[in-house]
């Protein structure tokens, strides 16, 4: 009888021989199939659907035959990306899937993560570079030919100006090798996260999870959109928050601060937990302290021989830009009863004063309640968003995943909270559609004023239901 290693080592090979067959043919179609294809129907000669792809030929063919080959070897990468989920899915046999109804084969599960798994990065080759993606784009393509990656502070770079911390652009190698080479590791890495949740996490904490539970991680339109689409490169700031979160719990203080500063050295955000984490569980953790400040200073040091003393343009910028999507812009409109006591020459104290006393106001709740990490560290990006003067919707990542991770670890809590699930699936949902119809320019029979405004009553209403749970002791 064949041992379980020597089963799942025979899967694996199977797998592989499998993936093996699909590239080779993949290639074959890619160099020889494809750019007849390509050809015919710029030249009116195929099928009609296809035509119709060509009809503006202002671009000669070779443009549209090098945007194939570029998706076509983003498609190879992606196949690639699946078979390591595949394996990951397949060869934990450790742990499995506890679903309520406990006939639900875990096999089913499997099925079900794959196929999603499959269907996620489709959308993430197929959508190729949308939005702020272009501008990482164009930030990685800088770094690569030597120019400074963050430029003269205050002038707009194309796309935008680079509000990034010095690790954002390590990801410039990647960039080179495939322009979607980083959106389909942001992808893959929202994917290991969820399945970690699901096949690992979940059933290590003794935690029967249902079908429709599932559907809140799977189904959600956020990362959807958020990942898969438009290739936000917050997913790795967010997986940098969780793990520094899990390693606490854990008690791996020098490893949550290195994680922590990691996501840093991304995107500053992520500096509003640091206390949250350093104070947690009644002592101050000051192992955790030392090694996120002394990670940061080296990425900062190392930036500065690099790049010189711009690497803290981005810092400036994020602390003086101009008030966007925020309930500040509703201060200042023309229908806020405040307007004749606020101008632009002094909205910048009170924004500044608004975001430090919620903060501050929060962190000792927290430590008054002894709040556990996770749910303390989710508070202050939460109250950091209400009160920060940008409210794009992909700075949500972060919270995103610490409430997926909430959620997990205290499900006999969540599972009973309805109205806090479904305000957190609705939140998530509205920030969805609102960015959708923002990049399209999609015109709303409401004002802007009012979707701001919607925005942050949900995000007051989610603060509320969050601030209402029953306290658990944070770890030691």
């Amino acid at each position: 009888m064949n041992s379980p290693k020597i089963s799942s080592l025979r899967l694996s090979l199977r797998l592989i021989t499998i993936y093996a067959i699909v590239c080779l043919f993949w290639v074959g179609f890619v160099d020889w199939v494809a750019p007849n294809i390509i050809a015919a129907a710029y030249d009116d000669r195929d099928l009609p659907i296809l035509n119709w792809v060509f009809r503006d030929r202002s671009l000669p063919v070779e443009h549209y035959i090098d945007r194939w080959n570029v998706i076509a070897a983003a498609a190879l990468l992606a196949v690639v990306l699946h078979l390591a989920i595949v394996l990951f899915v397949c060869g934990n046999r450790k742990q499995r899937v506890r679903f309520l109804d406990a006939a639900q084969p875990s096999s089913h599960a499997n099925a079900a993560l794959i196929i999603f798994s499959a269907a996620f990065l489709a959308v993430a080759v197929l959508s190729d570079a949308r939005g702020d993606y272009k501008a990482y784009l164009y930030q990685w393509m800088a770094v690569l030919g030597g120019a400074n990656p963050w430029g003269q502070y205050g002038v707009f770079l194309p796309f935008g100006a680079n509000a990034y911390g010095p690790l954002f652009n390590v990801l410039a190698p990647l960039a080179w090798v495939n322009p979607l080479a980083n959106k389909l590791l942001f992808t893959f890495s929202y994917l290991v996260y969820v399945i970690w949740l699901i096949k690992d996490f979940a059933p290590s904490r003794g935690i029967a999870l249902s079908w429709p539970w599932i559907g809140m991680w799977v189904l959600n339109p956020f990362p959807w959109e958020q990942i898969a689409y438009f290739g936000y490169f917050d997913v790795l700031v967010a997986l940098a928050c969780v793990a520094a979160v899990h390693s606490l719990v854990g008690g791996k203080d020098g490893v949550s601060g290195t994680y922590l500063a990691l996501g840093i050295l991304l995107k500053y955000m992520p500096i509003v937990i640091l206390p949250f984490l350093v104070f947690s569980g009644r002592r101050f953790h000051f192992r955790l302290l030392n090694f996120c400040v002394g990670v940061v200073a080296l990425g900062l040091v190392l930036s500065v021989l690099v790049w010189g003393t711009s690497t803290f343009d981005a810092l400036l910028f994020n602390a003086t830009r101009e008030s966007d999507w925020s309930i500040y812009n509703i201060m200042l409109s023309s229908h806020s009863p405040l307007r004749p006591f606020l101008d632009s020459s002094n909205v910048g104290w009170l924004r500044k004063s608004s975001l430090l006393t919620a903060g501050l106001g929060i962190f000792t709740w927290c430590m008054i309640r002894q709040i556990e990490p996770v749910l303390s560290s989710a508070l202050a990006l939460l109250v950091t968003f209400l009160f920060y003067w940008v409210g794009y919707a992909n700075y949500q990542m972060a919270f995103f995943f610490l409430i997926s991770y909430w959620a997990v670890s205290n499900w006999a809590q969540f599972e009973r909270r309805y109205i806090l699930a479904a305000l957190f699936v609705s939140y998530f949902s509205f920030l969805t559609i609102l960015n959708l119809a923002m990049w399209a320019s999609v015109q709303t029979i409401f004002g802007d004023e009012t979707l701001i405004l919607t925005q942050f009553i949900l995000e007051c209403a989610l603060l509320f239901g969050l601030v209402q749970l029953r306290p658990k002791a944070s770890a030691e």
